[in-house]
Parts: structure tokens; C-alpha cells; sequence
């Protein structure tokens, strides 16, 4: 049984993708699976993680490689 937090929250499973490591994006205007920023691809909760410093994907034209800043 995975540990939980004082409210009874599982927090070994990444809850954005629910642990499948994939999260769907709609930047540029069409569906489509990109990894999870939350916790790499990783499909577990990763404390301290910060999704906003490397994005999963980069809009169109900006010529920094996904995943880093």
C-alpha cells in the first residue's frame, strides 16, 4: 500500500497525469500528448518540482529544446 499524507492523499502517484507520465497539451491550438511537467514522464510525485521552469514543449519558432529554460 503506498504511503499517504496527513488528509489521505496518495502522494507517490503525480495527480496532473495521474501516473501515466503523459498529460494532453493544447498549445498551438490542437490536442496531443506531450510528457508530463509535473513529474518528467516519470508518473510519480516529484517534491520541489517546478512544471513552469522547463515546459514539456515550446511554442512554435522558439528555438530552445523542450524541457529546459
Amino acid at each position: 500500500m503506498a504511503p499517504a499524507n496527513d488528509d489521505g492523499e496518495d502522494r507517490t502517484r503525480c495527480t496532473p497525469c495521474r501516473g501515466t507520465g503523459r498529460v494532453t497539451s493544447g498549445l498551438d491550438g490542437t490536442p496531443h500528448e506531450v510528457s508530463c511537467p509535473w513529474c518528467g514522464g516519470t508518473g510519480r510525485f516529484q517534491p520541489g518540482r517546478d512544471a513552469q521552469r522547463g515546459p514539456a514543449e515550446r511554442p512554435p519558432g522558439d528555438p530552445r529544446p523542450a524541457g529546459r529554460t
